[in-house]
């Protein structure tokens, strides 16, 4: 495994569902439901234009902060709506597992490069 392929994996494996737990300690207020949804569009847009600057490194790592972001986002949503340990347990876990989905992505897409 090449050191780029390991840093991302680290990133997807480690950092992005330590930063999504962390997310959800900040509680379940309108005010981090709103904060997390700009904070999604802010990064969104951040990429967009690092991308028009030939940036793709930094777009592809924004692109991953937005995805553990809009994660955490509907998490929070959901954690609003349901009550009790039971469905607080599996929301934390199905979007914990969520937060690797890129690595899949980025594993496919590496592997259709002849």
């Amino acid at each position: 495994m090449t050191a780029p392929t390991l840093a991302v994996f680290i990133t997807c494996f480690v950092a992005a569902p330590l930063l999504f737990a962390l997310l959800l300690q900040f509680g379940q207020s309108l005010r981090v439901l709103l904060s997390l949804a700009l904070s999604v569009v802010v990064c969104v847009v951040a990429a967009l234009l690092m991308q028009a600057q030939d940036r793709m490194l930094s777009a592809l790592a924004l692109l991953g902060l937005s995805w553990v972001l809009a994660i955490a986002m509907v998490a929070v949503t959901l954690l609003r709506r349901l009550s009790g340990a039971r469905p607080r347990r599996w929301i934390v876990l199905i979007g914990i597992l969520a937060t690797t989905l890129p690595w899949f992505g980025l594993a496919t897409a590496r592997s259709l490069i002849p």
